[in-house]
């Protein structure tokens, strides 16, 4: 009997032992949660802090929005551009240091291009050269990846309303 019992916790030491967390990869979240990221003005700028352990990674900001365009012909007159489609922009930092208890702050910012095609920033053609002048930020989505960036170990999305006079956005998750 004795022998029996001991053949069965070492087969369920064995098995503990082969599922350890080691094998489920690292657990990343966010310092304070989701919600904690702060967000600002300029393009869009994402600012926080991840508890990684021991894992570099790379932080991806994605965000589109509805610009405010200025078409500008060839004799350097200014017009408003008409609906122009939404601008997406990327932002990427590198995750290598930590503070105490794991915790990796980041400040990523992702910036739109400042010209388009005339035709693609609501201009009259091509002929005119579309500055964006201000971005209305609409989505965001912060993934975290591993450094070769094949792995997603952290992905979230956000709503975003930005607004004007006081410039200013905040993103929620969602």
């Amino acid at each position: 009997m004795k022998k029996r019992i001991f053949f069965l916790l070492s087969i369920l030491l064995v098995v503990t032992l082969s599922s350890s967390p080691v094998s489920a990869g690292p657990s990343i979240k966010f310092s304070g949660g989701a919600n904690s990221v702060e967000w600002s003005l300029g393009s869009l700028d994402a600012k926080g802090a991840l508890i990684l352990g021991n894992t570099n990674v790379k932080v991806v900001l994605e965000a589109s929005g509805k610009p405010d365009v200025t078409c500008t012909n060839q004799g350097s007159n200014p017009a408003s551009g008409q609906n122009p489609p939404d601008v997406s922009a990327t932002g990427a930092q590198v995750l290598q240091e930590r503070t105490k208890n794991g915790k990796s702050p980041f400040d990523v910012e992702a910036r739109p291009p400042e010209t388009l095609p005339g035709s693609q920033g609501g201009c009259a053609n091509d002929n005119w050269t579309a500055h964006i002048d201000f971005v209305s930020w609409e989505a965001a989505k912060i993934t975290v990846t591993n450094l070769a960036g094949d792995t997603i170990l952290l992905e979230q999305s956000y709503t975003c309303i930005t607004t004007r006079n006081p410039d200013a956005v905040s993103c929620t998750a969602k």
